[in-house]
């Protein structure tokens, strides 16, 4: 699961999540949207959406599945698959998606957000039938007015475009994006800045996936592998993050950590087996140390812009070969992983950085991972952890529990901790910022129904960094907490606040000599109501306050959504206005807004002004649907005012 999962009850009613065939690609949409919510990634909720396609038409046989099977719906906690497995073991069958609210850790609105991806058929009918060719076409175009920088070489747009079919066993995709300031087409063989693209085969027997060309993959926690999106848990929101293992075509336009190559996952029983082999360019800064005659690594680019000087003589400088070998058993209730993966550069990394924040970067042009985890879950408690090593001996560790002592209460418990120096290039563990990101941790939650219709959930997180970090130049520390309160006395009403307090430690600006530290706190509280007067009618109404210190500077923000789904013609209106006040830039708001398939916005809202955007979906067809959204806004901050706007199109064909 990768976001709350009580989340997408409240903003489904029932009487939508029992969909007609029609209605299917509105629901998709809805469920991705709120999934990626809370990610960071342009893609999510792009990727939430292929995947969520890719259910509907290869709905799981929840009768003939095991608990690998029923793993597909993605969004379900390992608790909730593993109690609808042993259901189905006792009870025999499923007759029908209404019984799915029987099960333990299941409700009606659960079950009802669950039929669309499932089957009750049994037979092979649905094998048997003539393989179709199935094709969608995605192609999104976004402009911002001013141009943010004149002086690049391309044009001030950017463009993404993305093929995927599939046919049976096989499917494949091709992905194309340029960004704003590159030049559209370049090369011998003129085209985009970013080309990406994949072929797969998917099979039920010894050989399960095949994949040629851009893969992601993850593996357990993430210590080790994990090129899918952020890791996290949020302080508040149901869920945890559980070993699984995977390998997914590459469709993300991030254009430095997927593999580019071939992998293969094979499955004999209770055991698997995945191997990969990656070579690909990646962008890096190359220097010199007084002589031609050697040549390193200074820097990593990660950025995937090419619209400078320096960036454009970064791009491709690097090739770096990549393997990986992954083995994984089931005994039962417990689940055993291991993993090895190598990187390799064509030109070795050199660390030249006399700070001392600098003194456990990675040097050389070799770098080897060894991973070991698990996963045991006897009754309603699951057990999980992960162990990833380096050559030189620094570690990541991962250990988590998640208890359900009873269908209302879920609890989580997880200890981590990153060595200085720990590096994975393609790893993004559970809490680290990037491979590894230096800390020692411990979070804790709990999520309860404390009354009918009333959710209460509390976290915290207390973190310290043994070694130096950005911004802070001494080993620190830092605590986060958060409440959240939810009460939905119908389906047309709901009212969430939130309190969220986080500390850190930083360098006081004004030091000299050795630096000295100061703790910074921020404080926020956010209110928010949603009420439906008219079924296809939905309003929000947000307030968002956030004070900082020592600074003393203090943000508000306050807006209003309005969702309108026009019944005369298949069209959605998405509109927001919103007005803020903040004393700087560390008072800023964040405000997560809906946008195109494949796009994101979070507008971080700072200084004095307002800021609107209205987005318009038309589905003339099942076959295509088509968005549009404006968005505008006008800000004074101390280094002056301005305003700007953006618009975005997007057209989509499936057929």
């Amino acid at each position: 699961m990768k976001r709350g999962i009580i989340i997408l009850i409240v903003l489904l009613p029932v009487n939508a999540v029992y969909p007609q065939e029609e209605r299917i690609p509105d629901i998709i949409m809805e469920i991705a949207e709120q999934l990626s919510e809370d990610e960071t990634d342009a893609d999510a909720a792009g990727d939430f959406a292929i995947r969520l396609y890719e259910l509907a038409e290869k709905p799981v046989r929840i009768n003939t599945a095991d608990e690998s099977e029923l793993s597909r719906l993605f969004f379900l906690t390992d608790f909730q698959i593993k109690a609808l497995a042993d259901y189905i073991r006792k009870t025999g069958r499923i007759y029908s998606v209404y019984e799915i609210a029987a099960v333990p850790g299941f409700n009606t609105p659960l079950s009802a957000m669950v039929a669309p991806f499932v089957t009750l058929e049994e037979g092979t009918q649905e094998e048997k039938k003539k393989i179709r060719l199935r094709n969608d076409i995605l192609m999104n175009f976004s402009v911002k007015f001013p141009p943010t920088d004149t002086s690049a070489p391309g044009g001030s747009w950017k463009m993404l475009t993305k093929y995927r079919f599939s046919a049976g066993p096989f499917s494949g995709s091709v992905t194309s994006e340029k960004d704003a300031g590159e030049k559209f087409l370049q090369g011998k063989i003129p085209v985009t800045d970013f080309l990406s693209a994949n072929l797969v085969w998917e099979g039920k027997g010894f050989v399960r996936k095949v994949i040629a060309g851009d893969f992601g993959a993850r593996y357990g926690m993430g210590t080790g592998i994990n090129t899918g999106l952020r890791t996290g848990l949020s302080l508040t929101q149901p869920g945890y993050l559980s070993g699984g293992d995977d390998i997914r075509p590459y469709t993300s336009t991030d254009e430095n950590i997927f593999f580019r190559g071939a992998a293969v996952q094979l499955r004999s029983g209770k055991t698997g087996m995945t191997m990969f082999w990656s070579r690909n360019l990646i962008d890096a800064t190359l220097d010199t140390a007084g002589t031609q005659a050697y040549v390193y690594i200074s820097t990593f680019q990660r950025s995937g812009l090419h619209t400078t000087s320096s960036s454009l003589a970064a791009r491709d400088a690097v090739a770096e070969t990549s393997y990986g070998l992954s083995l994984s058993t089931d005994i039962r209730s417990l689940r055993l992983s291991l993993l090895w993966t190598q990187n390799r550069f064509s030109v070795p990394v050199m660390n030249d950085d006399p700070a001392p924040r600098e003194l456990y970067d990675f040097t050389g042009s070799v770098n080897t991972t060894f991973t070991a985890g698990y996963k045991y879950m006897p009754g309603r408690v699951l057990l999980y952890g992960e162990l990833s090593v380096n050559p030189t001996g620094r570690k990541a560790f991962v250990q988590g529990l998640s208890f359900k002592p009873s269908d209302r209460l879920s609890m989580n418990l997880v200890y981590r901790h990153y060595d200085p120096g720990y590096i994975s290039f393609h790893g993004k563990g559970l809490f680290s910022s990037s491979s590894g990101d230096n800390s020692e941790g411990i979070f804790g939650n709990f999520i309860l129904e404390a009354a009918k219709h009333l959710f209460l959930s509390a976290g915290v997180d207390v973190k310290v960094n043994p070694w130096l970090k950005y911004r802070c130049s001494a080993p620190s520390y830092g605590i986060s907490r958060e409440v959240r309160l939810r009460y939905l006395p119908s389906e047309k009403v709901s009212f969430e606040a939130v309190y969220s307090y986080r500390q850190t430690m930083l360098d006081q600006p004004e030091s000299t000599g050795i630096k000295k530290q100061c703790q910074s706190e921020a404080t926020s509280l956010r209110g928010s109501f949603r009420y439906m007067p008219l079924e296809k009618l939905t309003l929000t109404t947000r307030i968002d306050h956030k004070s900082v210190s020592p600074a003393g500077s203090a943000g508000i923000s306050m807006l209003q959504d309005i969702s309108w789904r026009i019944g005369a013609i298949p069209a959605t209106v998405w509109f927001r206005h919103c007005i803020f006040r903040t004393g700087d830039w560390d008072s800023r708001i964040y405000a997560y807004e809906n946008d195109l398939v494949h796009s994101f916005s979070i507008p971080a809202l700072w200084g004095n002004g307002s800021r609107s955007c209205v987005m318009i979906s038309v589905r003339p067809s099942g076959h295509a649907d088509f968005r549009i959204k404006f968005a505008f806004g006008e800000s004074s901050v101390p280094d002056g005012s301005g305003s700007s706007s953006e618009l975005k199109v997007q057209a989509r064909i499936r057929f």
